[in-house]
C-alpha cells in the first residue's frame, strides 16, 4: 500500500488519505498545489502517495492551468488543490477553459464547516456551486468522519467523480471539502476508531456510451458520394485526427484540418497529408464555390480559421454536414449540422475505410490549390520577418514528438495560415474552448512537465504579461521549453477588427501598447532570454536547444504596423495564386 490508513492520527488526516488513495489508485499522477492551511489534509496526504507528482504554486489560477495543460497533454485528469477563501474562486477561469475546451480537471476546494458559511468566520466564502454552470460534477462533501460506512461513501463520491472528469464529455469537476480543526495530523485519542478499515472496496465497471447503428448511419450517408469533405477542428484526442487521414487516403477526399486537430502536425505526406493552406484560399469566393462538396464530415469544435467557418456556413443549401460527437452533442454555432451521430470519432471512422473513393478528381483540385498557395507563400516566408514566418520557422524547427502549446489570439491563426505540417509529427496543445489569453503560459509548463518531450510555446506579448507570474515561480524542468514570445508592443490581433481604423481608441485602450522589459523579467526569473529581430537569428536560437532543460524565452521583436503590411500582402498573393491554379 502507498498510503497507511492505520497510524491515521485523526478523522481529517484519515479522510484526506483515503480521498488520496482512491485517486491515485484511479489513475491520478500530477496534483497542482496552492498554498494555505485549510487544504492542509489534503496537502499532507496526496504529498505522502508515492503514486503522485506534487507541483507547488504561489498562484492557484497558475495551478489550475498547469493542471489543465497536463489534462489537455494527455487525456487525463489532473488535480487543483486550494485553501478555503478567495483561492478557490482563482480556479475558475480554468474551470470554464476545462469545460468547454472538454479537458479533464479535478478541482479540490478546501473549506471551513458549513455551519460557518454566511457569518462573519474569516476566509469564509460560499464555495458550493462557485463554477456554476461549469463543472461536469460539483459535490459538497460532508465533514470527515470515521466510520466504514463513510469512508466506503467518500470513494464512492471520489469515483464518481473521476468517471464523470473523464466520461464521453470531459471537463471540470469540483469537490468541495470541508474541515474543522485541528487540520495538522496530530493525534486524537479516539478519533478513529481501533480496528477500522479503510481499504478499497470493490471497483464499479464505467458505463460505455455508444450509438446503436452509428456505423450503418455513416455508411448510409456516405453511400453515393462523389465529393466527400472532412474538417477537422480542434479535437482532445488527436487520435480522432489520425483517423481523419486514414479515412481521407482511403476515400479519396479532403481533410482540412485545424492546428490542434491531430491532423494537420501528424507528419504524414503525400495522399495521407492534411489540406494546410485552407485558410489562405477558402477566402475567395470563387475558389470556395469550385472546391464545393456534397457532403461533410465533421469533428471537433469549431476550427480556428474564419475562412473555413465561412465556406462551412455558405454551403450550398440542402448540403448533408455530420457531426461525430462521442456525447451527441450538436455544439454548432454555424447552424449548418444536418445529424449528429452518438460515436467515437476515430474508432466509426476507421469502420467504414472500406467504402469506395470519391471522383477521382475531386481531391485532386483540392490538392493542386493547395500546392500552388504553398509554393507562392514559401519564399516570402522563408525571408521576410514577420509573425507567420516566425510561426512556420518553429513548426520546421520541432523535434519528432516535441509538445507544441500554441497561444490564443494570432498565433494560432498564423500557425493555421503559414506554418503548414512542420514535415514531422509534433503534439499540438491549446486553449480554445474560451479561446482566453489567461493561463496560457501555466499551460504550458504543465503540458511539458506531463509529456517529458521537448517543448515549445508560441505566444503573444500581452499573453506572457497576463500570466508572467508563471514564469516567476515556475519550479526547475527537467525537459527543454522554449517559449518564442511574439513581442509587438500590444494586441495585435487587433488590426483584424474594423475598430482598427478609429484611433483612438484603437492604440492606447484596444492594443493596450507596453513598454515592459522582457529580459528584465527573464532575468528576474532566473531563465535564459534571447531576443530575436531576423529569421536567421530565430534559426540560429532553435538549434541545439532541444537537448538542453528548462525554460528559455526567445522574444520575437516585430513591428505591429509592417507585419500587417507583410501578412496581408502575402495573404492576397495566397489568394490570387489559388484562384489561378483553378
Amino acid at each position: 500500500m502507498t498510503t497507511d490508513f492505520g497510524d491515521a492520527p485523526n478523522r481529517n488526516t484519515l479522510w484526506a488519505r483515503v480521498l488520496a488513495d482512491e485517486l491515485g489508485h484511479l489513475g491520478l499522477e500530477h496534483v497542482a498545489i496552492g498554498s494555505g492551511s485549510r487544504s492542509a489534509p489534503l496537502v499532507e496526504a496526496l504529498a505522502r502517495d508515492r503514486r503522485l507528482r506534487i507541483h507547488p504554486h504561489v498562484d492557484e489560477r497558475s495551478a489550475a492551468f498547469f493542471a489543465l495543460g497536463v489534462g489537455a497533454a494527455t487525456g487525463r485528469a489532473a488535480a487543483v488543490v486550494t485553501t478555503s477563501g478567495t483561492a478557490t474562486a482563482n480556479v475558475l477561469p480554468a474551470t470554464v477553459e476545462a469545460s468547454q475546451g472538454e479537458v479533464p480537471l479535478l478541482v479540490l476546494t478546501a473549506d471551513r464547516p458549513a455551519s460557518l458559511r454566511g457569518t462573519d468566520a474569516n476566509q469564509t466564502i460560499r464555495q458550493v456551486g462557485l463554477y456554476g454552470e461549469y463543472p461536469r460534477l460539483a459535490i459538497d462533501l460532508p465533514l470527515p468522519e470515521a466510520s466504514e460506512p463513510g469512508l466506503a461513501r467518500l470513494r464512492e463520491v471520489v469515483r464518481e467523480a473521476w468517471r464523470a472528469t473523464i466520461g464521453v464529455a470531459p471537463g471540470p469537476v469540483h469537490l468541495n471539502v470541508p474541515f474543522e480543526k485541528p487540520l495538522e495530523p496530530t493525534s486524537i485519542p479516539g478519533d478513529v476508531p481501533d480496528g477500522l478499515s479503510a481499504e478499497r472496496g470493490l471497483d464499479v465497471a464505467d458505463e460505455v456510451v455508444a450509438g446503436p447503428g452509428r456505423t450503418r448511419a455513416l455508411r448510409d450517408r456516405l453511400a453515393g458520394r462523389v465529393r466527400p469533405l472532412i474538417a477537422c477542428g480542434p479535437t482532445r484526442d488527436p487520435a480522432w485526427g489520425l483517423a481523419a487521414l486514414e479515412l481521407g487516403r482511403a476515400l479519396r477526399c479532403p481533410v482540412v484540418a485545424d492546428p490542434l486537430s491531430g491532423a494537420r502536425f501528424a507528419g504524414r505526406d503525400g495522399d495521407a497529408g492534411a489540406i494546410t493552406g485552407a485558410d489562405l484560399f477558402l477566402g475567395s469566393e470563387r475558389v470556395a464555390g469550385a472546391l464545393a462538396p456534397d457532403l461533410v464530415i465533421r469533428l471537433g469544435s469549431a476550427p480556428t480559421s474564419a475562412a473555413v467557418l465561412a465556406y462551412l456556413e455558405g454551403l450550398e443549401p440542402g448540403t448533408p454536414v455530420l457531426r461525430l460527437d462521442p456525447a451527441g452533442r450538436r455544439s454548432d454555432h454555424l447552424g449548418r449540422v444536418t445529424e449528429t451521430i452518438l460515436a467515437d470519432p476515430g474508432g466509426t471512422l476507421d469502420e467504414v475505410r472500406d467504402l469506395p473513393p470519391a471522383d477521382p478528381g475531386w481531391l485532386d483540385r483540392w490538392r493542386e490549390v493547395d500546392t500552388a498557395v504553398q509554393e507562392t507563400i514559401a519564399p516570402r516566408l522563408a525571408r521576410e520577418w514577420f509573425e507567420g514566418a516566425i510561426a512556420a520557422a518553429l513548426a520546421r524547427a520541432l523535434p519528432r514528438d516535441a509538445t507544441w502549446f500554441i497561444g490564443n489570439s494570432m498565433p494560432i491563426r498564423d500557425v493555421d495560415a503559414f506554418a503548414g505540417d512542420g514535415g514531422r509529427s509534433v503534439r499540438t496543445i491549446g486553449f480554445r474552448g474560451a479561446s482566453g489569453i489567461d493561463g496560457n503560459v501555466s499551460g504550458a509548463l504543465g503540458a511539458a512537465t506531463a509529456r517529458g518531450r521537448p517543448a515549445a510555446a508560441l505566444i503573444g506579448d500581452l499573453t506572457l504579461l497576463h500570466d508572467v507570474g508563471a514564469v516567476l515561480t515556475a519550479r526547475p524542468l527537467d525537459v527543454p521549453l522554449v517559449i518564442v514570445v511574439i513581442q509587438n508592443r500590444g494586441g495585435g490581433i487587433f488590426h483584424l477588427l474594423p475598430i482598427r481604423s478609429h484611433d483612438p481608441p484603437f492604440t492606447p485602450y484596444i492594443v493596450m501598447p507596453h513598454d515592459v522589459d522582457l529580459e528584465a523579467v527573464a532575468r528576474a526569473a532566473g531563465i535564459a532570454h534571447r531576443p530575436v529581430a531576423s529569421l536567421d537569428s530565430l534559426r540560429h536560437e532553435l538549434t541545439g536547444v532541444w537537448e538542453r532543460p528548462g525554460v528559455r524565452l526567445l522574444e520575437a521583436v516585430v513591428d505591429r504596423e509592417r507585419n500587417w503590411a507583410v501578412r496581408n500582402d502575402v495573404v492576397a498573393t495566397a489568394a490570387a495564386s489559388a484562384e489561378a491554379a483553378l
